[in-house]
């Protein structure tokens, strides 16, 4: 089975995936590992700006399926019996994955405010302990954001994530409860 997640930036969809990971052995695949790959080895910042700037420049020279055909490829050649695709923010990495058996779109959401409140407590981004509320809300216009909503709208399910982790875990089980295995 592959599950990818998609939802606005700090929605949960790290959480997910790891718990996923940790609870079901899932093997984990994100979108944006080759760019944060490329980052590390030419010794520059990973965070968000980086990221989007590099994420656009490989798309114009490479394709906008480039890190879906990249997310594809290692999905179809893993062993594990639940692969999970962290950060699906296009049509296009979308329309890639239909190829893949057992496919399914999990939508993780949360407002705006519960997000922001999220950036001081991880430091996955460099750049996101210092950002202020305005500068948070205007990221949501960056590239990489504007396809999330037409994904999530094609999602098999939506979580709602503004409790507790144990809540985001209960529903995370639930609806796998609800799947074929």
């Amino acid at each position: 089975m592959i599950i990818a997640l998609t939802g606005e930036k700090l929605a949960g969809k790290g959480t997910t995936a790891d718990y996923l990971q940790r609870q079901y052995g899932a093997r984990v695949l994100r979108f944006s590992q080759a760019l944060s790959d490329i980052l590390a080895r030419l010794h520059q910042p990973n965070t968000r700006a980086e990221l989007v700037a590099l994420g656009s420049y490989v798309r114009s020279r490479f394709g906008d399926d480039i890190l879906a055909k990249v997310v594809v490829g290692d999905a179809l050649t893993a062993t594990e019996p639940l692969v999970v695709i962290d950060g699906m923010r296009y049509l296009v990495e979308r329309a890639a994955c239909q190829v893949l058996p057992n496919f399914y779109l999990l939508n993780v959401t949360a407002p705006v405010e519960v997000r922001f409140e999220r950036t001081r407590l991880r430091s996955e981004k460099a750049d996101e302990t210092t950002m202020s509320y305005s500068e948070f809300v205007q990221r949501e216009q960056d590239a990489t954001e504007q396809q999330i909503a037409a994904v999530q709208q094609q999602a098999n399910q939506t979580i709602q994530n503004t409790g507790s982790l144990p809540d985001l875990y209960a529903a995370l089980d639930q609806w796998l409860a609800t799947l074929p295995h």
